[in-house]
């Protein structure tokens, strides 16, 4: 075994939400290192969608041109249609100081790689396909230990951070509380790319007889569209040849004309939310495991850089080498403004992930007329902006 070292931060998961806490720490001259069981690539299925409000965050963490450099792009605003595939309304991105005049995607495991890089760069260490790993108390630290291709080994940390997804080990562990929702029905992603792309890329919300279908931008041409279903239609869509995919797209929306679609995956959408850590030593959760979200409003990974910049800044105070003596006052104030900040956020997606869950919409009558009573009204078309933007809460 070799010898154990100390770090100020240790975070358990290196996906999005770790990753981002990782960058921000050690811009700040932190010293952190990030284990995670996985040593694959992230999941591109989920969040690809960058808040143009997150702009100024990234641009402070040295990453907002390392997104674009690797093939991010500009999604200009959101467009409703109705059951008639009539156009609505598009909610279009403001003009504003605060943000950028776009959306940036690009593809999920591509915005994980810039974020972990970026974190090494920075001095941080990393380990992936780490294995029977574990934690436990000392007198004034965390001790932590696992396998991995590269050996056995040992670390200490004043502060763990469990940022390990929704099905979070460091939660279990640490007997955490959580209250968590689980809809009625997955949400299918498929993959598909149009006849016709148009040179601003915008995100298309169906509003079909039956169900809520987005078509959502991805990188070189491509899209990703997602859709609830039954759990008795998975095999469906898992197994069906590429002209039952086209059919049935066809069937609920005859304007959608895709060249190729092939199916990508199911989730089981959920609401939670843990309990702050009460216990013995300092101990954080972030991301999935502290906040998961549904993906109707693609506001999970844009959540997690707000997370992580709020709790990096609030370090920040402190210097390299912090005690936990002093560092438990600030994630107690952590976790008040976190309630405090977090709730309406979490409150809105979990309407829209209602709003969503159904596969018997009727045509979705009110949230069409409200929508188009919207359309009217400048003020509260520019409030729609300013909060898919991430302007407001």
């Amino acid at each position: 075994m070799s010898k154990r070292e100390h770090v100020d931060v240790a975070i358990i998961g290196a996906g999005i939400a770790g990753s981002a806490l990782a960058t921000a720490l050690t811009n700040s001259g932190f010293s952190v290192h990030l284990i995670d069981r996985s040593d694959k690539p992230l999941d591109t299925a989920r969040g690809d969608h960058i808040q143009p409000a997150m702009a100024p965050i990234l641009s402070r963490w040295g990453i907002w041109e390392s997104l674009l450099s690797a093939g991010g792009e500009k999604r200009f605003g959101t467009r409703w249609f109705d059951a008639s595939h009539e156009h609505i309304v598009t909610i279009p991105v403001p003009e504003h100081q605060d943000c950028a005049p776009w959306f940036l995607f690009l593809n999920h495991e591509d915005i994980g790689r810039v974020l972990l890089e970026r974190a090494m760069d920075n001095g941080a260490q990393c380990t992936l396909g780490a294995k029977r790993w574990s934690f436990k108390r000392a007198k004034t630290c965390w001790h932590l230990s696992w396998e991995s291709l590269q050996g056995a080994k040992e670390i200490s940390c004043t502060m763990l951070v469990g940022a390990d997804g929704t099905g979070s080990s460091v939660r279990s562990r640490l007997d955490i509380d959580i209250q968590r929702h689980r809809y009625q029905y997955p949400i299918a992603v498929l993959y598909g790319r149009q006849r016709t792309v148009p040179t601003k890329r915008t995100l298309d919300v169906h509003l079909t007889q039956d169900r809520m279908l987005s078509l959502i931008p991805r990188t070189g041409g491509g899209t990703k569209i997602g859709f609830p279903i039954a759990a008795e239609e998975l095999p469906l869509w898992r197994d069906a040849p590429e002209s039952h995919l086209h059919e049935q797209l066809r069937e609920w929306c005859p304007t959608l004309d895709f060249e190729t679609v092939a199916f990508g995956a199911i989730y089981p959408p959920v609401s939670q939310q843990s309990k702050a850590y009460e216990g013995e030593g300092a101990a954080v959760l972030i991301g999935d495991a502290r906040h998961a979200m549904h993906p109707a409003r693609s506001m999970g990974m844009n959540t997690c850089f707000r997370v992580a910049d709020q709790l990096a800044g609030m370090i920040n105070e402190l210097s390299s080498g912090f005690s936990e003596q002093q560092v438990l006052p600030i994630l107690r104030q952590f976790d008040r403004e976190f309630a405090k900040n977090l709730a309406p956020i979490l409150a809105d997606n979990h309407a829209s992930g209602l709003q969503m869950d159904t596969i018997s919409g009727d045509g979705f009558t009110d949230l069409t007329g409200q929508l188009r009573a919207a359309s009217s009204r400048v003020e509260v078309m520019d409030a729609m902006g300013l909060k898919a933007a991430g302007l407001l809460a």
